[in-house]
């Protein structure tokens, strides 16, 4: 809570649009995104599943055609493991044909190609050759929705469940902005689909039967560095839109649902990508040297061990705040044979505005063993008897 006191008048002072944004500071808190009508909205970044700001993050809500990204995810992770490919055919049910809203008109018995199939639902958001491909791999609407929640559960979208593949409106049906930003981390990381996502206008087929495929994310015609993302309407969950940008090495990814107005989900998220974009840099935490110097290992076979950071990991810190962090090591001044490999040694801590933003253990390089009589014993033998 200092921590985001502390960020706050940082903010203010600099006239940067930055603030760590989990809880509200009321007429207190400066330079928080416009988030417009939106009932939930959250932005995060992608690599590092930070969350920067949030309101109403955790609330479970409908999300109309957003609920497609799933389905992207799992048709990547097929076409990952070569069980589809983008020149399969798919043969269109009377199921699939049936879907209304937005459609290609596909024909009970019509073959398409997972690629058209594919785009058709990338950049039109059609229900109909959403669903044939659902089938194509599960065999079943309901089937496919099995895996849509199997797979929510295994990235922690706990408060997610899916009735049906398209977004319709349905009870039981719902999910959370927090939850779809944690499905984005994973989409974004592949490109199946980025041709698609900065396609504006496209059609399957030729002639009479064309079916035109319009791009409704109209963020991907004018934002800087956009990569992906996913409208949804309906009339129970409104207008919702899921997106994510890459600037350097950030990856942004915005959220809003339940918008009451179409504009609204567009500049919603326009504006926490910019929340995201301007007051954040994605900075990874370094290891001083000059610490990790040999510790002396009492009775053992090495007279001492190399030591190591365990881990140095990525993370999101206010733009301009890294000369502020500071690093602390605790590390021993001996150690006692035997020592393993990997075995803690000490600790190195960095701190923001006093508040912690990093730990690692610090290891050791070597395993050494303790010596004892008979093994200094053996060891003397061995090189008499190599002279």
């Amino acid at each position: 809570m200092m921590l985001l006191k502390k960020i706050s008048a940082f903010v203010i002072s600099c006239g940067i649009a930055v603030l760590c944004a989990l809880p509200c500071y009321g007429e207190e808190e400066k330079g928080v995104p416009d988030i417009l009508s939106s009932k939930s909205a959250i932005v995060t970044e992608c690599s590092t599943g930070q969350v920067l700001f949030e309101s109403n993050g955790k609330e479970k809500l409908p999300m109309a055609s957003v609920t497609k990204l799933m389905c992207m995810l799992i048709w990547a992770e097929e076409i990952e493991a070569g069980r589809m490919h983008f020149d399969d055919i798919v043969k269109c049910s009377a199921f699939a044909s049936g879907r209304d809203g937005s459609v290609i008109w596909l024909m009970p018995g019509e073959e398409m190609s997972v690629r058209d199939l594919i785009k058709s639902v990338v950049i039109a958001s059609a229900n109909d050759a959403a669903t044939a491909l659902c089938e194509h791999i599960a065999g079943s609407e309901r089937d496919f929705v099995k895996l849509m929640n199997d797979k929510a559960k295994s990235l922690g979208m706990n408060d997610t469940q899916y009735k049906n593949c398209v977004g319709y409106d349905e009870e039981g049906h719902y999910t959370t902005a927090y939850d779809i930003s944690l499905l984005c981390g994973v989409v974004s990381r592949y490109d199946y689909y980025n041709e698609f996502f900065n396609t504006r206008l496209d059609y399957v087929r030729e002639g009479e039967k064309a079916a035109q495929l319009l791009n409704t994310n109209k963020l991907m015609r004018y934002y800087n560095g956009i990569i992906g993302g996913k409208t949804g309407t309906t009339d129970n969950a409104g207008y919702c839109l899921a997106v994510w940008a890459k600037r350097g090495n950030m990856t942004i990814c915005a959220v809003s649902l339940g918008c009451r107005e179409e504009n609204d989900r567009f500049d919603a998220c326009e504006n926490l990508l910019d929340y995201g974009f301007n007051g954040f840099e994605l900075y990874k935490a370094e290891a001083d040297g000059s610490k990790l110097i040999p510790i002396e290992v009492d009775n053992g076979l090495r007279k001492n061990t190399d030591i190591r950071v365990k881990r140095l990991v990525s993370m999101v810190i206010p733009k301009g705040s890294k000369a502020d962090i500071e690093y602390s090591y605790e590390i021993a001044e001996k150690l006692t044979a035997p020592v393993c490999y990997g075995q803690t040694v000490g600790k190195v801590t960095a701190t923001l505005y006093d508040e912690v933003i990093f730990e690692s253990d610090i290891i050791s390089v070597y395993e050494v063993e303790e010596i004892t009589f008979w093994r200094a014993f053996f060891i003397i033998l061995s090189k008499i008897f190599s002279l």
